[in-house]
């Protein structure tokens, strides 16, 4: 076997397929020199690849393959002055992208994998940096060893690496100002896992999707309190590819032998109870009360005629056994003021905000604010917009505004003078659109990174995007979905596993990344006696632009004339700003 080898950054991004260039050049790399502060971790890809079939392995266990008898490949990895439990290993597999070539994108749990000859194996490498490590620079290796069959093993070779670890330390999660707002869709966790539908079962799972967004720094708890708000995303509408997207409520509503309802919140206060324990705990985002989306050509169009919006709410009739959905307005109106009861009686209700997604017609949505503001008057909002002309209406009646990207350039002047004034947060977003910066399949991971840096560039308060878990039927072999309204990865950070749990992916790592990045940069702001001219410095590196204004990204211009998207670049900052607060710490 002819194994070739070498190293590469966290955000590299392999590929395999049709007309790609030689990429020979990336197996040159044989020592990789990293930074990280405290409380922090450095990470590094290991790029195998040979002229024959083979196993790899990040393991101690035997390995065999039912294949043949194929040569094995293992690897281990030490870094001086830290126990060996502090350095991960997974294998990334490769996802089939629109234009049909095959990308790097999921982190396995697999402690082995067949590689086909001819084609490149990354491994993603972790080192977990502690709290208390003292400062200086550590040397580390990766140690290649090879057998085959029954053989002894061979150590053919050591990749070395060095971290320098600064004495600035990350704060804990819950200390994190960046606000994260990942939308959750647990219906679909529900379907993708196997499980019935808000039962303990279901909860063991959400659990480890909920630790894995609050290691990203996830702060909003989301809620959907109404059937199907979305309308399946209008899946119906790809015969193709059959998928269910449909996000069903966490209360129960009962009809009353008498004709009175009840409701029972017993889900929802169980997964906010849940949320909050990982510190996932600053917003109660609640979907399925306003801007309904409607499909009437389809059959998805409003039950109750005389309420201004499509709200679904379905109750057991206890009178006949029968299921129903609330026709009238005058329910709907009690079902939304008992929610707001709700709320007003475990004392969350300064966390809870109504979100409209992307509302397109104003007077409508006056007529839906005013509705919901009659019954339920302590509600505040919080509205996703991509109709630019809803920042201007609404800047008084909506407590966090969150316009998708190119809408922030446009009004970048009235945003910044919005800062100053609104009650709540200002956010940002990305979904299926601006092509560029975004966290599609086809994006350079730089891109995920620098969410991160461009909300500490425009001074906002986080980010949001609709995806974690909006998987089509098979996400592990076709994540492409709805192409090209949605681009590959335009659904998701993570992946099932089969044992319950998410697999991250490098898009979930390098979005931490810049996460931590902004962490750093509110840090400068807030030791530093003088840090604009640090923070000048910073743009000056890593972004081409004077303000927002000039970010366009319709198509005129590269990401390139915007950004950067060299790794080197964001190290160097990373670097520039940890010297500076280590100098005033």
């Amino acid at each position: 076997m002819n194994l070739i080898y070498g190293l590469v950054e966290e955000t590299y991004k392999c590929m395999w397929g049709v007309d790609l260039p030689d990429d020979g050049p990336i197996f040159e790399g044989k020592h990789m020199d990293l930074i990280t502060g405290q409380n922090d971790w450095a990470a590094f890809q290991v790029l195998l690849r040979a002229d024959e079939d083979f196993t790899v392995s990040v393991s101690q266990n035997p390995i065999f393959t039912p294949v043949g008898s194929l040569p094995n490949v293992r690897l281990k990895a030490h870094l001086d002055g830290l126990p060996d439990e502090n350095i991960s290993m997974q294998l990334i597999d490769y996802v089939e992208d629109d234009d049909r070539v095959y990308k790097a994108d999921i982190l396995l749990n697999n402690e082995s994998k067949l590689v086909k000859g001819h084609i490149t194996q990354p491994v993603w490498i972790e080192v977990k940096v502690p709290d208390d490590m003292e400062p200086g620079k550590y040397m580390g290796r990766v140690d290649i060893y090879t057998h085959t069959m029954f053989e002894p093993e061979e150590k053919i070779d050591t990749l070395t690496f060095q971290i320098e670890v600064f004495g600035v330390k990350l704060p804990s999660i819950d200390g994190r100002k960046f606000h994260l707002d990942l939308w959750q869709h647990n219906s679909n966790i529900a379907r993708k896992h196997e499980v019935e539908l808000w039962s303990d079962a279901h909860f063991r799972v959400m659990e480890r999707y909920i630790e894995s967004l609050s290691e990203l720094g996830q702060k909003a708890v989301t809620i959907i309190a109404s059937e199907i708000p979305w309308s399946g995303q209008r899946s119906f509408k790809v015969t193709n590819y059959l998928s269910d997207l449909f996000e069903y409520s966490m209360v129960r509503v009962y009809r009353e032998e008498d004709g009175s309802f009840s409701y029972d919140f017993s889900v929802v206060e169980r997964y906010i109870d849940l949320c909050f324990s990982y510190n996932i705990d600053r917003e109660i985002e609640v979907f399925g009360l306003t801007n309904i989306w409607v499909d009437e050509a389809y059959g998805y169009g409003a039950v109750a005629d005389d309420y201004p919006d499509a709200i679904r709410i379905r109750y057991l009739d206890k009178r006949d056994g029968t299921y129903r959905y609330m026709d009238k307005g005058a329910y709907i109106d009690e079902y939304i003021k008992a929610l707001e009861q709700f709320f007003i009686d475990k004392d969350l209700i300064d966390k809870v905000l109504i979100v409209a997604d992307e509302p397109a017609d104003i007077e409508l949505y006056k007529q839906r604010l005013s509705r919901i503001k009659k019954v339920a008057p302590s509600f505040k909002y919080k509205t996703a917009i991509n109709h630019i002309e809803f920042i201007r209406e609404f800047k008084d009646e909506i407590t966090d505004f969150v316009p998708v990207l190119p809408h922030v350039c446009a009004e970048w002047d009235l945003l910044n003078e919005l800062k100053q004034d609104i009650e709540g947060r200002l956010l940002w977003y990305v979904c299926c659109w601006p092509p560029i910066p975004n966290t599609f399949i086809s994006s350079p991971l730089i891109e995920s990174r620098l969410i991160g840096i461009l909300t500490a560039f425009m001074d906002f308060d986080g980010f949001l995007r609709w995806n974690y878990t909006v998987w089509p039927e098979n996400p592990r072999e076709r994540i492409s979905f709805r192409y090209p309204n949605w681009k590959a990865g335009d659904t998701n950070f993570v992946y099932p596993a089969p044992d319950g749990t998410p697999l991250v992916t490098l898009r979930y790592k390098n979005l931490k990344r810049g996460i931590e990045d902004f962490e750093l940069i509110e840090m400068l702001k807030d030791i530093h006696p003088s840090p604009q001219e640090v923070i000048d410095r910073i743009w000056e590196g890593l972004i081409a632009v004077e303000d927002m204004k000039e970010f366009i990204t319709d198509g005129h211009k590269k990401a390139e004339d915007l950004y950067s998207l060299e790794h080197r670049d964001y190290d160097r900052m990373k670097m520039m700003v940890m010297e500076e607060i280590q100098r005033y710490i």
